[in-house]
């Protein structure tokens, strides 16, 4: 099992944002997983268009050179407190 697995609890899918991705477990509807709505208001407010909602843990992680993760972009920590009127931990 691979680190982005372990943190999931499952296979990995991937939803990219503009400098940003996002983990979730590809089974999450099957499984089933609780509803995670701040993930997915911030996935749409970051002008990501989605069809289906978001259940499970969410890793929000930057993207890197090389294919690499990096933290997540400033612009999307923002918008998170902004959104949800909390100060997050980077």
């Amino acid at each position: 099992m691979t680190i982005q697995q372990s943190l999931v609890g499952g296979n990995v899918e991937a939803i990219t944002g503009r400098g940003w991705h996002v983990l979730l477990n590809d089974q999450a509807m099957h499984i089933p997983l609780p509803l995670n709505p701040r993930a997915e208001v911030l996935i749409r407010e970051a002008g990501t268009p989605m069809e289906s909602t978001v259940s499970g843990t969410a890793v929000f992680l930057g993207h890197g050179t090389s294919g690499r993760d990096e933290n997540v972009p400033c612009h999307l920590l923002s918008l998170a407190e902004r959104l949800f009127e909390t100060r997050l931990a980077a």
